[in-house]
């Protein structure tokens, strides 16, 4: 039985990035189930009801928001390289020893 540790377990995540990419996804959807404070004809924005572009302006901010959320994941969740095959991680050293069970490296 071997004491060393599990060298292909991921490097722990950053919460608080996290946190702030589940906050940044979670604003969009507040912010368009408070009906009431959109639900009206004026000020009119190139000839749309307020109620119209409001939702439009959201679609954009949504992306933006959706967009920043992913790339705060990406930094958050360090990437545990894979090999070209996509079948074992790759380690920081040239591991010759093993062999896959086909005979092959």
């Amino acid at each position: 039985m071997s004491s060393t540790p599990h060298r292909h377990s991921a490097p722990p995540a950053n919460k608080g990035l996290l946190a702030v990419a589940g906050v940044l996804l979670a604003i969009p959807i507040a912010a368009l189930m408070l009906v009431g404070t959109y639900a009206k004809d004026e000020p009119r924005l190139g000839g749309f009801p307020f109620f119209i572009w409001y939702q439009f302006l959201w679609v954009i901010l949504c992306s933006a928001l959706t967009y920043t959320a992913y790339r705060l994941v990406l930094k958050a969740r360090p990437h545990v390289p894979m090999s070209s095959e996509g079948d074992s991680y790759e380690d920081s050293y040239d591991d010759t020893s093993r062999d896959r069970e086909d005979g092959s490296r």
